[in-house]
């Protein structure tokens, strides 16, 4: 687990720009699918009425009853891993602007290399708009479908447990 740990925030806070290192938009996105899973499996094992485990046959366990012991663990993993993976998303997104800064600051290098590099850069507030509007656009689609998303799945598993279970 911890190797798994390890390997994905590597790629995840990877500096390196594409095509070396993942792209960011890749970046962001997988953060988001592991926001997306702890919200899910820390709702359930938080907010069911019943317990799940394999050792839930026992009354109590220690100094406490099974469904506490599991309403806890779910604590345990939706409240600081949730907020790890959002101060990721932020680190992910800090990180895409630096590499867009980086870029931006070597532009003279470039456009002493080649003249269609001059295209890549805009010179008026208008280019500007029109080379960046597909990409905003996507970017906040993204966002909003991972917050509708996240939404859906909180209220997907309260629904289920309170109704179903």
């Amino acid at each position: 687990m911890v190797l798994a740990g390890l390997w994905f925030f590597t790629m995840l806070f990877d500096p390196r720009d594409p095509p070396v290192g993942a792209k960011r938009g890749a970046r962001l996105l997988s953060a988001f699918v592991v926001i997306v899973a702890n919200i899910f499996l820390g709702s359930l094992t938080t907010l069911k009425e019943v317990s799940l485990y394999a050792f839930s046959h026992r009354e109590r366990i220690g100094l406490i009853d099974a469904l506490s012991d599991e309403t806890i663990g779910g604590y345990t993993i939706w409240v600081p891993s949730s907020m790890v993976m959002i101060v990721a998303i932020i680190l992910v997104m800090n990180g895409w602007d630096a590499a867009e800064v980086r870029r931006w600051n070597t532009r003279y290098d470039l456009l002493r290399g080649s003249n269609s590099a001059a295209l890549e850069f805009p010179e008026t507030a208008e280019e500007l708009r029109l080379k960046v509007a597909k990409t905003n656009r996507d970017m906040g689609r993204t966002l909003a479908i991972g917050a509708l998303v996240m939404f859906l799945i909180v209220i997907t598993t309260v629904v289920t447990i309170v109704y179903a279970l």
